[in-house]
C-alpha cells in the first residue's frame, strides 16, 4: 500500500504474497492502474463498481435473463436480475482471487506481474461453471430461481505464507518510511539533489516491474 523500507539505501523488502494476491487482483478486476494508495482517514477504499474485467460477460447474462423475463411473464423483475448477477460475480470473484493466489508466491519473490493477456486467461479459467433454473408459478405470480455451480474441491488459501504474520514483524513495518512515488516527488520539490533523484529512479523502477 505505501511502498514502505527503513532506510533509502536499502531495498524494499518481501512482498507477503496475500497482499500481492489482494492487490494485484483489485487492480484487474476493476482495471485500475494505481496499486497504491494513501488513506489517511481510514476510509475503505474498495470500490463498489462492478468487475470491469467481466463487463461483456455480465451485459451478455443480463440480456438473456431479461429476454427470458419478458417472454414468460412480460415483465422485468429487478430482484431476480440482481441475484443472477451476484451469484456471478461473487462466484468469479472468488475463483480470480484464487488464481492470483496460486502465483503470488513466486511472482512477489520475482517482483513481477504477469501479462494483461495471461490475465484474460486467468480471467477465463476463473468465470464459475453455472447453471440456471428459472420457474415461474402464474397461479401465484411467483418467480423461483436455482443455481447451480462447479466449485474447487481443495483450497489454496493456507498454502501461502505470510513473511509479516508474527507481532514483531508487524512493529517493524509500522517504523518504516513511506516511499510512494508521490511522497518522492514531494522530497524532490523540497531538495532536488542527486541523491533523491536516483532515489526517484529506483522507485519508478520499482513500481514499473509492478505494471501490468
Amino acid at each position: 500500500m505505501e511502498l514502505r523500507k527503513s532506510d533509502e539505501a536499502i531495498e524494499f523488502p518481501e512482498i507477503c504474497p496475500y497482499a500481492y494476491a489482494y492487490v494485484f487482483w483489485r487492480k484487474s478486476i476493476l482495471k485500475e492502474e494505481r496499486f497504491y494508495g494513501f488513506n489517511s482517514l481510514r476510509i475503505n477504499l474498495i470500490s463498489d463498481t462492478a468487475p470491469l474485467i467481466i463487463r461483456d460477460i455480465l451485459e451478455y447474462f443480463s440480456d438473456q435473463v431479461v429476454s427470458y423475463q419478458m417472454k414468460i411473464i412480460q415483465r422485468l423483475d429487478i430482484g431476480i436480475l440482481s441475484w443472477f448477477l451476484e451469484k456471478l460475480v461473487t462466484q468469479f470473484s472468488e475463483n480470480f482471487f484464487c488464481s492470483w493466489l496460486e502465483i503470488a508466491e513466486k511472482r512477489s519473490k520475482e517482483i513481477s506481474v504477469p501479462s494483461w493477456k495471461e490475465i484474460e486467461k486467468m480471467r477465463d479459467q476463473s468465470f464459475p461453471s453455472v447453471a440456471f433454473k428459472y420457474n415461474f408459478d402464474e397461479s401465484s405470480s411467483s418467480s423461483i430461481i436455482e443455481y447451480y455451480h462447479l466449485s474447487k474441491n481443495e483450497s489454496i488459501l493456507n498454502k501461502c505464507e505470510c513473511p509479516y504474520q508474527h507481532e514483531s514483524a508487524k512493529g517493524e513495518i509500522q517504523s518504516m518510511i513511506s516511499y510512494t512515488p508521490q511522497k518522492i516527488a514531494m522530497l524532490i520539490m523540497n531538495n532536488p539533489s542527486n541523491k533523491h533523484k536516483i532515489l526517484q529512479k529506483t522507485v519508478e523502477t520499482y513500481v514499473k516491474k509492478l505494471n501490468f
